[in-house]
């Protein structure tokens, strides 16, 4: 298999509030992108820095085409970092920015990977048929220093670094491309504005994919991930037929916690977030919606508080 992996010359810089973009290379199928984010920072004082402070500062990340398909999509930077974490086994670099000092350099590290084992960079399952696009696009909304930490923290600047992992055209090109699935990843945000029980706030499944895995991020009021049991926004997580009218699938979300540890064999307990293998749930590879309609599946919540947000990434496909 004749493959690439070069990093881009062209990079994006941060601009406070603003989107940036980067034009992808359109040469054969590009299965995944490695970004590496840099800042540099001064302080002021001793700022006290927000949790997660350089993926938060990314407000949304898409990979969209030159008729405004969007092949993969993020609303928010954190969705990008902890499903690195989950998949990667917690080996994921985000650096702790410094709360003392002038120009200082923090850096963080993630992958765009489109199929679906995140340890082949060149893995030909899914990926995005580059050569056949007549744009395609890469772009970063950036939030501003307040994402960061309140006060005494100022950016000088920050940019990401892009390497696609590409295969090149030739024989082995062909045959992946012909066996490929098409990546249909979306992401949504819901405020959680009343308590609801028996999985009652329910979020649609999409229908007519092939449902790889769906990351859930549970934040609080103040946008801090949910910290189980002293402060809980969702108590229960389920799969809902409403078609059918059974929940084939329904956990307490403390102990799906404690089963995502064991299962992604993570450095340490993950904390308000979750990633849902549904190929475990429907005992095969993926949970299969292309003959289901959209109102015929569900994720639902049970919620026991108010004032926070539950985040959805769910890594579909297409044939």
């Amino acid at each position: 298999m004749t493959t690439k992996q070069t990093p881009m010359v062209e990079t994006l810089d941060y601009a406070s509030g603003a989107t940036r973009s980067l034009a992808l290379e359109r040469i054969g199928i590009i299965t995944e992108l490695e970004l590496r984010m840099k800042f540099q920072t001064d302080t002021s004082g001793t700022p006290t820095l927000i949790q997660d402070a350089l993926a938060r500062i990314i407000k949304g990340i898409s990979i969209r085409d030159g008729q405004g398909h969007a092949w993969w999509a993020c609303g928010d930077g954190r969705q990008l970092h902890w499903l690195n974490y989950m998949q990667s086994k917690g080996q994921v670099r985000i650096d702790t920015i410094p709360n003392s000092g002038t120009d200082n350099v923090s850096e963080a590290l993630w992958k765009i990977h489109f199929g679906v084992n995140p340890n082949n960079p060149f893995d030909p399952s899914a990926g995005i048929p580059a050569a056949e696009l007549g744009q395609l696009t890469l772009e970063i909304t950036w939030g501003a220093v307040t994402d960061m930490a309140a006060s005494l923290l100022s950016i000088d600047s920050g940019t990401v670094y892009v390497t696609p992992s590409t295969i090149l055209s030739g024989p082995e090109y062909n045959q992946a491309r012909r066996n490929m699935l098409l990546p249909t990843v979306r992401w949504e945000k819901y405020d959680i504005a009343a308590a609801q029980g028996e999985l009652g706030v329910r979020r649609e499944l999409p229908a007519g994919s092939i449902l790889h895995k769906t990351l859930i991020m549970v934040v609080d009021g103040d946008g801090t991930r949910m910290v189980t049991p002293t402060d809980e926004d969702v108590t229960e997580v389920g799969y809902i037929k409403a078609l059918e009218n059974t929940t084939p699938w329904k956990r307490n979300w403390i102990a799906l916690e404690g089963d995502q540890y064991s299962h992604y064999q993570t450095a340490a307990k993950p904390v308000g977030v979750a990633l849902i293998d549904w190929g475990r749930i429907a005992a095969g590879s993926a949970l299969d919606l292309r003959r289901r309609l959209p109102g015929y599946d569900y994720l639902g919540f049970t919620t026991v508080d108010t004032g926070g947000d539950i985040w959805l990434l769910h890594l579909a496909y297409s044939k």
